[in-house]
């Protein structure tokens, strides 16, 4: 192979290894913690809503309760923890939103089920 060639493949495979990268990044979700947390630490609100791929939100751990107001406020009752998750109830829909804590400081709490996204 001559030096163009090589040069050429060396380009093409950053490129690949980046572009893969970033589709974990997106798929695993980290760019929606990032950006929750982001805006979690320079706005004053509690509960950050977060939504590039499903619907999220980031809220600092210790406010657990905020969140609950949030649903609420969006007309869904919580009706009890199951696991690591939560389940709300609004109109005879029931869903689960699952939450996962981040460095001891931070809540992300995601709701997987797209036919509920327009509800909520």
């Amino acid at each position: 192979m001559n030096v163009r060639t090589k040069r050429c493949l060396k380009v093409l495979s950053v490129l690949v290894t980046v572009a893969l990268i970033a589709k974990a990044s997106y798929e695993l979700k980290w760019c929606d913690l990032l950006w929750g947390i982001f805006r979690l630490e320079t706005h004053p609100e509690k509960v950050q809503s977060v939504s590039l791929k499903s619907l999220a939100f980031v809220t600092l751990a210790r406010h657990e309760i905020a969140f609950l107001h949030v649903m609420s406020e969006r007309g869904w009752l919580f009706v009890k923890h199951y696991g690591r998750g939560m389940i709300f109830e609004k109109e005879g829909y029931e869903i689960l939103i699952t939450k996962r804590d981040f460095f001891n400081r931070y809540s992300f709490y995601e709701v997987t089920t797209r036919e509920i996204f327009e509800a909520i």
